[in-house]
């Protein structure tokens, strides 16, 4: 049966006006965790490949009595997501530990790829310029495996890690921002006033050197090193989100970065869950970018929109990414009235 996942899904019409025909893939997904909370999906184009490959359940590296979960991408065209079964309630915590990544190191070379992958068939881009995971973010759809460009459209806040040579993201070492991608850190709110791309979706508000940055940058507050975990957690309360990530990091040592952001004044992405979360003040009809007006879902931020918010961890891109991470103590808490 055919999702329809809107117009930057992998035969979505942003595509199709492209050209772009949609390769042969194979998702398989699954109910886990306590009374099914959790569903986890996986992509891939290799007919054979098993489930297994993909997601598994392996002894934690610090603690040979634990066991955590494994995600994995074997090739840059699998993709594996972590995401509820039914939205996330009006107030909430989410929580994980994250570690033990393996995803590329953003320095001269293969970075974590055999050699000569590309992001086809949705864009020509080199995939090997950057390799990463999602520790934790917030979406405004359903999580599951697509290409790059759908993901891009459809975050709110966002707690990633892109390796990237040449570098494109900034770190901050304890005094400075430093061109770097080598095991950056980003925790993201997406821009809803700033200008979009149809690739790229809309730009970042990073948080790096103890402040929120200008829109559009692209900052990280640390790094992280190999061999470790990290806690951490996404909170929303009314129309403000905090993201926390704490843990051992290269030039923070063991520390936590920790920010809240109005997602209301800040015009976040798509952050209005409820007619009750006036969002008139953000709103945009006009069409996304590679979209004409009358196609389906190109407003961009029409009148009376809602959206939900949903959880996702893992590797999401059917075109970037290859390599290995673990996810243990997933946690959803929840304010009773």
């Amino acid at each position: 049966m055919r999702r329809d996942d809107g117009p930057f899904a992998d035969q979505g019409l942003f595509f199709r006006k492209r050209g772009v025909v949609q390769p042969t893939g194979f998702r398989i997904s699954s109910p886990f965790g306590s009374g099914g909370w959790l569903t986890i999906e996986s992509y891939t184009r290799d007919r054979g490949s098993p489930f297994s490959s993909h997601a598994s359940i392996v002894v934690d590296p610090a603690d040979p009595s634990n066991r955590v979960l494994r995600i994995a991408s074997p090739a840059h065209t699998d993709a594996t997501v972590v995401r509820p079964t039914r939205p996330l309630p009006e107030r909430y915590r989410v929580s994980l530990r994250v570690g033990f990544a393996n995803f590329g190191d953003g320095r001269p070379g293969l970075n974590g790829y055999g050699g000569g992958e590309t992001a086809e068939p949705w864009s020509r881009d080199d995939a090997t310029a950057q390799n990463g995971f999602y520790w934790l973010t917030i979406l405004d759809s359903v999580p599951r495996p697509h290409n790059n460009t759908w993901i891009h459209h459809h975050r709110k806040v966002v707690i990633d890690s892109d390796n990237n040579f040449p570098a494109w993201t900034q770190i901050w070492d304890g005094q400075r921002l430093v061109s770097s991608g080598e095991h950056p850190v980003t925790m993201l709110a997406i821009d809803g006033r700033g200008p979009r791309t149809g690739d790229a979706g809309a730009p970042f508000i990073p948080y790096a050197g103890g402040a929120w940055q200008p829109s559009g940058t692209i900052a990280a507050p640390d790094a992280y090193v190999d061999g470790a975990w990290y806690d951490v957690s996404i909170e929303r309360s009314g129309t403000s989100y905090t993201i926390q990530v704490s843990g051992k990091f290269r030039y923070g040592g063991q520390t936590t970065y920790r920010a809240t952001i109005d997602a209301a004044a800040a015009c976040v992405w798509h952050y209005n869950r409820t007619a009750a979360e006036d969002a008139s003040h953000c709103e945009d009809p006009g069409p996304l970018p590679g979209l004409a007006a009358d196609d389906p879902g190109a407003a961009a931020w029409p009148a009376g929109a809602t959206w939900p918010d949903w959880l996702m961890f893992g590797d999401p891109h059917e075109n970037f990414y290859a390599g290995e991470v673990l996810y243990d103590d997933v946690k959803l808490e929840v304010w009773q009235p």
